[in-house]
């Protein structure tokens, strides 16, 4: 029962600091991921500078 006891205290002192830590990676990693997006979007527009974002159209609306 004591050993038990003890296991329950060692449980409940180490759960918030395992909470924090798997916090802490989860929030590097979607902070990675999200740079990587805007890398990616960066780079594209560097490759095709004239590329338009627009959705269909005839680009400058001159009729040509």
């Amino acid at each position: 029962m004591e050993g038990l006891g003890v296991l329950l205290l060692v449980l409940a002192v180490l759960v918030p600091s395992i909470t924090k830590l798997i916090n802490s990676v989860a929030y590097r990693i979607r902070a990675k991921g999200k740079a990587e997006i805007l890398r990616a979007k960066s780079e594209t527009k560097q490759v095709n500078p004239g590329h338009s974002d627009s959705k269909g159209g005839k680009g400058r609306g001159d009729g040509r």
